[in-house]
Parts: structure tokens; sequence; C-alpha cells
């Protein structure tokens, strides 16, 4: 919801020059990019809940200091937007993740590939219901984006609490005992009676 109008924010109201933007948006990326395989350790050593949780406090925060920004100096915005982008791959990681256990190993592809384009879908809808919140002035600013980091922070505390259940559902799959093996599967696994084993 809020990148499409990033570029523009950052000029109009941020004050920083168009010059500029490819090297907050390269610094921004460098940073998200070295930081996803540490993140993907810290899922696995801490859980994969609790630092979607994590990711997500740390999002909320930077979104409502980021949105409420006037003119800024251009080391402070980009500090933020790494701090926030951070945040951001945080919470990607770490969900994916934790989906990727929801469906069968065999089922698995099939799921990502749907959850991948509900995704994009969803992206879509979320700019366009952006795009009636925001607007630009004559002047050039962008107005109403901090009453967009309110929806975007309850959009992150809803799927914060929607991912809790998913988390549960992935948390009681794994405790489940084994499938149980019918009488042919348990004769093939364990060898004919008449069977000589080494």
């Amino acid at each position: 919801m809020l990148m499409p109008f990033g570029s523009a924010f950052s000029v109009n109201n941020l004050g920083i020059s168009l010059d500029h933007l490819p090297l907050i948006y390269m610094i921004t990326g460098l940073c998200s990019m070295a930081a996803g395989p540490f993140i993907g350790k810290l899922s696995d050593k801490y859980g994969k809940y609790k630092l979607f949780v994590a990711g997500s406090i740390l999002s909320v925060i930077l979104v409502l200091i980021y949105c409420n920004l006037g003119v800024t100096p251009l080391g402070i915005v980009i500090l933020i937007n790494v701090i926030l982008f951070i945040g951001i791959t945080t919470r990607i990681v770490s969900a994916q993740a934790l989906m990727s256990a929801v469906p069968d190993p065999a089922d698995r592809g099939a799921f990502m590939s749907i959850n991948s384009a509900i995704q994009q879908f969803s992206g879509a809808i979320a700019a366009g219901a952006a795009g009636l919140i925001v607007y630009q002035t004559s002047s050039g600013l962008i107005e109403n984006y901090d009453i967009l980091a309110y929806v975007v922070v309850g959009a992150v505390i809803i799927t914060a609490v929607m991912m809790y259940f998913i988390d549960k559902f992935v948390s009681q799959k794994t405790k489940m005992p084994p499938v149980t093996t019918g009488p042919l599967d348990k004769v093939a696994m364990e060898g004919s009676p008449g069977e000589i084993t080494a």
C-alpha cells in the first residue's frame, strides 16, 4: 500500500532529490538481501511465528515514523528505509517458511503457486485501496500518507493474528503421529515371512 507512492512521497514530502532515489533503493535492497539468510537462520532457531511478530512490530514502528516525516536529511531517510525493509523482509521470510509447512509435501508446489497468485492479486487490491486514501496536491505534496500508515498498521496486526492460527495448525500437524500402514504395506516394509535378512 505504501510503495506505489514511496517515490513521490520521498521527493515531495521528504525533500529528497530525484537523483538520490536510486541510491536509497540500492542501499535498502542490498541490506535486505544481506539480512535475508540471517533472518532465515533466526526463524529456524527461535521460531517462525515469533520472528514474524518481531518483524511486524519493527515494521509498525517504522511505518508510523516514516509516514509522519516532513523534510528529512538523506542519511536519516536511508537509515529508516533500511530498518523498515529489514522488518518487512523478516515478515516475508518467516511467513513463507511457516506457510510452506501447511500443505503436505506432495501438494506443496501447487499450494505455493496458488499462494503466490493470491499475493499478487492482493497487492493489486491494496494499491488500488491506497489510491483512494492518498492524493497529491497542486504543490506536489502527498496528503493522507499518515492515514494510510494507520491502515497498514491495522493490516499488519490482523495478519499477525491470522498467522497465529496458522502457526498453531502447523504445530499440531507436526505433532500428529505418523500414518499407520496397512497389512500389505507392513509386510512390504518388514519383508515377507520367508525372506532371509542380513
